[in-house]
């Protein structure tokens, strides 16, 4: 229904009411002095001109002074309201009345309340809009007979999530415009969402109450409720990232068990063939506990092949359980090829030492043993390494020790491995070289330095200074050996060189002594004294680096060259420098998140020695469980790339590929990786109704006259409703302008031009 009110008129003249005075006194002049000629016509056609004349006048005139119509329009219309009816998993729980589930117990509480919310609707004063929510708000199509249609909805409960902010503010959205009523909110008050639908409810509840709109919540379920009766989980998985082929492989976890006390349950490490076929390879039996707490777990695995795995820590389902996505937590494992191994054996435990290890253990690729043989306990020595020695090891590292700290049986077994391949590097130190006698040792023939037998340093003698450089000591590569990936540090010679002036000098360094011809002096000081030396020795490389403070690089905040010029000498020594040049690597920054989770990815190319990796570009597709593929931007960090890995929401194993490639857009190589987005039965794993949550809702819009309501209350809120129907009137403000007008202006032109038809007509024009 539609009602006029407020009428009023107002006039805006142009400039003022004088100057429209002042146009009409001028048009009234003009009307009575400039008359037709009554002589060529009778009085009755002259009245007939003058007549329109005055009319055209007074319509001027009235477009002058603008005059205005204002009214108020008001439409009454009928009032939505909006229920809002939790049908999410956690609503399938029986803890209501009667061994009911709380779904029933809502669905029986609404049909108890249909007749008055037929009345209601049946007014014409109110409307309803209802729907049903988990995750997303599914719109509910009502009837004549019952607007509230619930009752056969109870196959759409989810196990997804329950959204109660996202919901309430989709159903309010949905009603922009109209008049609401009211939001009757039925659930059990458990909000559990991922993002982007993770909406805070309390916030909503605010801006409704800001709008004046009540909210009425009915919380279904028992706030006292623990978890299901009985559920075994895993709650925790840690391995290392990588492992070495025919390695073992410790896999730690947490079980719990709820509900299941004294109950005998089995757990099993499930690992990837190279088929893709998960086996199980280990098992372990618990007992639970009686207050359920958490049950550590180890099970070995020893991976027979190289690449990525996927290892799987499961527990049995056991009979009862209502929540089984808790039952299994699922991680990737890089298995590498186990040849690359180094032996580091150290007589002195000094600073170098911790360093160089802190930054081989930064690759993942390369396993360091370390083994320190103490000066300090010299009556021990010699010490007997068979057992070490029996494994098989790519590079030996010899620190600051003294050869008669090893038996002459395993220096010879390290010799003879030298010369089937392995390589060998002796770093600077008091005894290190001559110094320590190696060259009296069957190790001899395979040292880039000839033997001094006079160059001897006992550990009863003060150290002798003839054997050492004093420091700072600036180590200059030989552009002569400028090709050598061991002192690469840049895309080019030019960069390397401009590195390693950058670097700091040495505290001090070794006398090498005279170089067989064999060797090549890699790098000196700079008044020529070698410093890096290597040769072949049988299929194997030897390598002598007489200074010891490399550490100092680091201290000056180089460590990423530190870093590079250790791992790129043993890179060399094992004769993998070829075979790294070119290799695409990735690495994440986590290999199991949840729904929502950011992922860093970090990748590159190791360049060892060709340059055309430099100036290049790396492009990454990541694929979700689903086989969907989307584009993933991988911009450059220094020598490295980053990027971001969003929008990770679906449950299941994604894959990363990244490619490499040149500004020719020649491909240098690709490299995959794989992570796991887990998702937890929220809905079941905690399914308490929080009584809390819905009372805060209500409050919020306390003045509004929202509240607290029990289940049977519903035919009372709609009879309340209906009883005290507020006035849903829209009123709208019109103005109608005459003078502004196409009609006003058809009428103007008109009488000019019937005045000047008639005046044709008649002669006097």
């Amino acid at each position: 229904m539609i009602a006029i009110t407020d009428l009023s008129f107002a006039m805006d003249p142009v400039g003022s009411y004088g100057f429209v005075i002042l146009i009409t006194a001028v048009l009234a002049v003009v009307l009575i002095g400039i008359a037709p000629d009554r002589s060529r016509i009778d009085s009755g056609k002259l009245k007939i001109l003058v007549l329109l004349r005055l009319l055209v006048f007074v319509a001027i005139v009235m477009c002058m002074l603008r005059p205005t119509i204002i009214y108020s329009e008001k439409t009454r219309q009928p009032a939505e309201m909006i229920v809002l009816a939790d049908g999410s998993k956690s609503m399938s729980v029986t803890d209501g009345p009667g061994g009911q589930s709380r779904w029933e117990w809502l669905v029986s509480s609404v049909e108890r309340a249909k007749d008055a919310a037929n009345a209601l609707r049946q007014s014409g004063d109110f409307t309803f809009a209802a729907w049903m929510f988990d995750k997303q708000t599914h719109s509910v199509s009502g009837t004549d007979a019952n607007p509230l249609p619930f009752k056969n909805l109870e196959d759409s409960l989810t196990s997804e999530e329950t959204a109660i902010g996202a919901a309430i503010d989709d159903a309010v959205r949905a009603s922009a415009g109209k008049n609401l009523a009211g939001l009757l909110l039925l659930s059990d008050g458990s909000q559990h969402a991922y993002p982007p639908r993770d909406l805070p409810p309390q916030s909503v509840a605010r801006r409704l109450a800001d709008l004046g709109i009540p909210v009425w919540s009915i919380t279904f379920g028992d706030q006292r409720s623990g978890s299901q009766s009985r559920d075994a989980s895993v709650v925790g998985l840690v391995a290392a990232e990588t492992v070495y082929q025919k390695n073992s492989l410790e896999i730690a976890g947490r079980i719990k068990l709820d509900g299941l006390a004294d109950r005998e349950c089995v757990v099993k490490l499930l690992a990837e063939t190279d088929s893709g076929v998960m086996q199980e390879v280990a098992r372990q039996t618990v007992r639970a506990g009686n207050r359920g707490e958490e049950i550590p777990v180890r099970l070995p695995w020893v991976p027979d092949s190289v690449g990525e795995r996927k290892l799987v820590l499961a527990v049995e389902l056991q009979e009862g359980e209502i929540v089984q996505s808790n039952n299994e937590l699922s991680t990737f494992v890089n298995v590498l090829d186990g040849g690359l191994r180094v032996f580091y054996l150290e007589g002195t435990p000094r600073v170098e030492q911790r360093f160089l290890r802190r930054a081989l253990a930064l690759s993942p690729d390369i396993q360091v043993d370390f083994q320190w043989i103490n000066s300090d306990r010299r009556r021990e020595w010699p010490m007997d390494l068979e057992r070490q020695l029996a494994s098989e090891y790519s590079v030996f590292l010899l620190g600051d020790i003294d050869s008669e700290a090893l038996r002459a049986k395993d220096i010879q077994t390290i010799t003879a491995k030298v010369r089937a391949g392995a390589g060998i590097g002796m770093l600077g130190g008091f005894h290190s070289f001559n110094a320590g006698g190696w060259g009296s040792t069957a190790l001899a023939p395979a040292l880039p330095f000839e033997p001094d037998r006079l160059a001897r340093q006992s550990f009863d003698q003060p150290i002798r200074e003839d054997l050492h450089l004093r420091g700072p000591i600036k180590m200059i590569p030989d552009p002569r050996f400028g090709a050598i990936s061991i002192l690469k540090f840049g895309g080019n010679d030019q960069q390397s060189l401009q590195a390693w002036q950058s670097l700091p000098p040495f505290e001090g360094a070794n006398q090498l002594g005279r170089l067989v011809p064999t060797t090549k002096p890699l790098a000196a000081t700079e008044n020529g004294q070698p410093i890096l030396v290597a040769r072949d020795y049988g299929e194997g490389r030897v390598l002598a680096f007489a200074a010891d403070s490399t550490w100092r690089w680091v201290m000056a905040d180089h460590a990423e060259e530190h870093r590079r010029f250790w791992r790129q000498m043993i890179l060399w020594l094992a004769k993998k420098d070829d075979s790294e040049s070119g290799k695409v690597w990735l690495r994440l920054s986590q290999r199991r998140a949840s729904p929502g989770t950011a992922i860093q990815c970090d990748a590159g190319v190791t360049s060892t020695r060709d340059e055309i990796h430099v100036d290049m570009a790396m492009d990454g597709i990541l694929t979700s469980p689903s086989k969907k593929v989307r584009p993933i931007r991988i911009a450059k960090d220094g020598e490295a790339f980053t990027g971001t890995l969003g929008e990770l929401v679906e449950p299941g194993d994604w894959k990363l590929k990244v490619s490499a490639h040149g500004t020719d857009g020649g491909e240098i190589g690709t490299k995959e990786a794989r992570f796991t987005i887990y998702r937890q039965d929220l809905e079941l794993a905690n399914p308490i109704a929080n009584v809390e949550l819905m009372r805060q809702l209500a409050d919020a819009t306390a003045n509004a006259g929202g509240g607290v309501r029990a289940p049977e209350d519903i035919s009372d809120i709609f009879r309340a409703i209906a009883e005290k129907p507020a006035e849903f009137v829209i009123e709208k403000q019109e103005s109608f302008t005459p003078w502004d007008s196409g009609p006003l202006l058809f009428i103007v032109l008109s009488l000019m031009s019937f005045e000047w038809f008639l005046r044709k007509k008649w002669g006097l024009v």
